[in-house]
């Protein structure tokens, strides 16, 4: 049996400093390394993983993020 992870398309993504949070676009994400998503069609953000969530820099700004929702689905023996 085998263990699949799937993720949503979308996030939240927090301006660390501010209280400001805006829903991002889920470009690509390794689970519990990286995720990189995309704000308003333009502003691309590669976030790493600290052991907590997901933070990175943008544009001069600390942003933050616990990343999109996660699914996991347990396989059987036939798939």
């Amino acid at each position: 049996m085998a263990t699949i992870i799937r993720h949503g398309e979308t996030c939240t993504v927090k301006v660390a400093k501010a209280s400001k949070s805006v829903e991002a676009v889920v470009q690509n994400f390794i689970f519990e390394k990286t995720l990189d998503v995309v704000l308003n069609k333009s502003v691309k953000l590669s976030l790493k993983w600290n052991g907590r969530i997901y933070e990175g820099r943008g544009a001069g700004m600390d942003v933050e993020s616990t990343g999109p929702e996660i699914y996991k689905t347990q396989t059987g023996i036939r798939g």
